[in-house]
């Protein structure tokens, strides 16, 4: 496991258990729970007064309190001008508070008793948080520190460096060095176990999260580089595909009627394959660019009159086996402030998908709901269905489910792969119902960004 924590994949800011931002949000909740201590100080000081024999040094107390609430509030104002970019000086900042919180609470646990105080243990706090924010010897520093702190100011107290301020009266037992001893002994005790047990958890927890960093990262890198495959290949491959596919086209157009049923019959398939490989590159293509175009060209897009759009362009292939395709979208424009490009191919392939894997005269339904904050499209067909053992694959690369191989041979097994990645890419999310025989259903989310509806943006028309 050490090996993996040492590993070049894993962030400085990865090993600290915390990022720079999440860092920031605690030292936020660390700052409100110092204004509840001061304000819990002032009020058990309020309350002390009236309840216990010996009263205790209250212009000190204020003092220190007040001391408390200068520096939380110098605290406050430097979280509040700087944001945070450097983990290295968010921790320097929070050994500095503790640092001033530990001098804090020995002073007031001088003023308030010492040895005597039932609340000295509230240096633990600390040292557990220091087991969750630092590493190895960082958390004992910590712990060493409020040791160092409390032995000095009882000690103080016992050879008379520093004044006692009894609690409960001037008993003689906590001036007995027995007792003294036996105190300071159990303090030591239970803050070097308190560090050494938190120390050994969140070691354990470092390099769980950093094994998962390491193969997140390498799984990123893998993407990547398969991603980087994909753009080489749709380079490479799209020029000799093309000619080849002229090459045969124009084999067909000039051998016509010259050549044998069984060689036109061949050349005919090969186009027909040709074809299939350039859809194939198509879609690798479009596959490829998905992240590079998600924030580039938005503009206010009317999906009603899209949908519409890109919905009458698969009629043709529709009325081939005699399936209907009905559209059901809102009267009132629905639209959305998005990547033009990306919605169409989304829309398109899972159009053209639901005609293609439909029952002979069945329907496509295409609806389309437009919410306060998010827009719904869902493509429902009547056609093959998918397996519920194929549902979890449907959106890998290449994937093709038995069913979908018997009814074509058409199709690049990449439509719903692009699909899935623009979806991800724009921020939203897609959902699949599906029973073998009974057809499914498509459920695409994506959040609505409200955009002006002007004429030279909306619905496509600009496109070609």
């Amino acid at each position: 496991m050490a090996a993996v924590r040492n590993n070049s994949l894993v962030l400085p800011e990865s090993s600290q258990f915390v990022s720079t931002a999440s860092l920031r949000v605690r030292l936020d909740w660390f700052n409100k729970l110092r204004w509840g201590a001061a304000v819990g100080i002032l009020v058990a000081v309020t309350v002390t007064r009236f309840l216990l024999p010996q009263s205790l040094p209250l212009i000190p107390l204020l003092a220190t309190t007040g001391i408390l609430l200068l520096m939380n509030l110098g605290y406050v104002v430097r979280n509040h001008r700087l944001p945070p970019k450097d983990i290295d000086a968010e921790l320097r900042l929070v050994k500095l508070q503790m640092l001033g919180d530990l001098v804090v609470l020995t002073t007031l646990l001088n003023l308030t008793g010492g040895v005597e105080n039932p609340f000295l243990y509230i240096y633990v706090v600390h040292v557990m948080l220091a087991s969750l924010l630092f590493k190895g010897s960082e958390i004992y520093q910590i712990s060493w520190l409020a040791i160092f702190l409390f032995t000095a100011e009882v000690m103080g107290e016992y050879l008379d460096f520093l004044p006692h301020h009894h609690l409960l009266g001037s008993g003689g037992l906590t001036h007995e060095f027995l007792f003294i001893s036996v105190s300071l002994a159990s303090f030591w005790l239970v803050m070097l176990s308190c560090a050494y047990i938190g120390a050994s958890i969140m070691r354990h927890n470092r390099a769980i999260k950093d094994e998962l960093v390491v193969r997140q990262t390498e799984l990123v890198k893998a993407d990547q580089a398969k991603m980087d495959f994909f753009r080489f290949v749709t380079h490479e491959v799209k020029s000799p595909i093309n000619t080849a596919q002229s090459a045969v086209e124009t084999a067909l157009e000039v051998g016509d009627g010259k050549m044998s049923p069984t060689m036109e019959d061949m050349l005919s398939r090969a186009v027909r394959r040709l074809h299939q490989a350039t859809e194939i590159v198509k879609d690798l293509a479009d596959l490829t660019r998905g992240g590079m175009l998600k924030n580039e060209n938005l503009q206010a897009v009317d999906l009603s009159r899209l949908v519409d759009r890109l919905a009458a362009r698969q009629r043709d292939v529709a009325d081939r086996s005699s399936q209907k395709i009905a559209v059901q979208v809102p009267v009132e424009p629905v639209v959305i402030t998005t990547n033009l490009s990306m919605v169409d191919k989304i829309i398109t392939n899972l159009v053209s998908n639901a005609v293609r894997y439909n029952k002979e005269g069945g329907q496509v339904t295409v609806t389309l709901t437009g919410k306060p904050k998010l827009v719904v499209l869902t493509v429902t067909d009547q056609g093959i269905g998918i397996g519920p053992e194929d549902q979890s694959r449907i959106f890998e690369e290449f994937f093709r489910s038995a069913e979908a191989q018997k009814k074509t041979t058409l199709g690049t097994g990449l439509g719903l792969a692009i699909v899935r990645k623009f979806v991800d890419d724009l921020g939203g999310s897609v959902d699949l119902e599906s029973k073998v025989g009974h057809g499914s259903t498509f459920t695409v989310t994506l959040p609505r960004i409200p955009g002006k509806a002007d004429s030279s943006s909306l619905d496509g028309r600009t496109m070609p």
